[in-house]
């Protein structure tokens, strides 16, 4: 990143938006403003995306905010979102419990085991719910209440260890750890024929969601949320999930926020959604002085 900085290291601002540097000025918060310039101090984002419209908006910032649902579930493997609730499904209970968007747990869960023993992955089609697991390598469809539809499709012809299934409104996509891939399926679960490699990024996808116009993939290797279109090309947008859980085992797309759950911690961590801050995520150390970067 040092081939970034620009100007000296002492003084004030100057350059272009975007541009990032050592600085010796004041700050209130970790903002400074410099003539009619504002700098972000690194390891400091502001969400008011509003008061710098020409700043690169970053995806994915860790809120603080988290959840517990080892009470339930001591090895969760997926998490979605219904429209009102997350639910998070699990493979020590075999079941889908539920939560409120603050993560109180309601009281309300079903099995999935008569279907499947190692279920991995859940998403929601607006109407139904579906699990995809590692024993049967099938996708079961339920109703909104958890009563198995006896409609089903089979993965295992492309995924030998299915880890989670997305809903694109469309169409169905399911990753797998062992074959590094997400592979495509129309509505009623014939395979198209359309797969890509998440390999480059991360070599043990876990996590898989859609926000209707994009895939997002949680991978395990690198701790890290990548965005590909559904074509299967990787944008170059990702987020790592800081501060959460070591072992990422799904993710979840509310329409304003993404949800990680791990099974180190047990935990579900709440991040920002697409395009909610302006600045540096990352602390610089590389100088002595602090290092911003020019938000306006």
């Amino acid at each position: 990143m040092a081939d970034k900085f620009l100007g000296s290291l002492v003084g004030g601002g100057g350059g272009l938006i975007g541009d990032v540097k050592p600085l010796n000025v004041d700050d209130v918060d970790g903002l400074a403003e410099i003539d009619d310039q504002s700098w972000l101090k690194s390891g400091v984002v502001s969400t008011a995306i509003a008061l710098y419209p020409d700043a690169k908006k970053g995806t994915g910032f860790y809120t603080g905010i988290s959840f517990e649902v080892d009470d339930q579930e001591a090895n969760p493997s997926s998490i979605d979102w219904d429209g009102t609730h997350l639910w998070v499904l699990g493979t020590d209970e075999d079941k889908m419990w539920k939560y409120t968007e603050a993560g109180t747990y309601t009281g309300t869960n079903f099995s999935v085991q008569s279907q499947e023993s190692g279920p991995t992955g859940l998403t929601w089609d607006g109407t139904h719910w579906w699990i995809v697991g590692s024993a049967n390598k099938t996708a079961y469809k339920y109703t909104a209440t958890g009563t198995y539809t006896g409609t089903s499709f089979s993965v295992s012809s492309q995924l030998s260890l299915p880890k989670d299934i997305a809903w694109d409104g469309t169409n169905f996509w399911v990753v797998g750890s062992n074959s590094d891939a997400v592979f495509k399926y129309t509505a009623t679960g014939t395979y198209t024929g359309v797969s890509f490699s998440t390999a480059q990024q991360d070599s043990i996808p876990e996590g898989l969601t859609s926000d209707g116009t994009s895939l997002w993939v949680a991978g395990n290797i690198t701790d890290t949320v990548y965005q590909y279109t559904l074509a299967g090309v990787y944008t170059g947008t990702s987020f790592y999930n800081r501060n959460a859980d070591s072992v990422t085992t799904g993710i979840a797309w509310t329409g304003t926020n993404f949800w990680v759950v791990g099974n180190q911690t047990n935990k579900a961590y709440k991040f920002t959604g697409e395009n909610t801050f302006v600045g540096s995520v990352d602390e610089e150390e590389e100088y002595s002085l602090p290092v911003y970067v020019r938000i306006k």
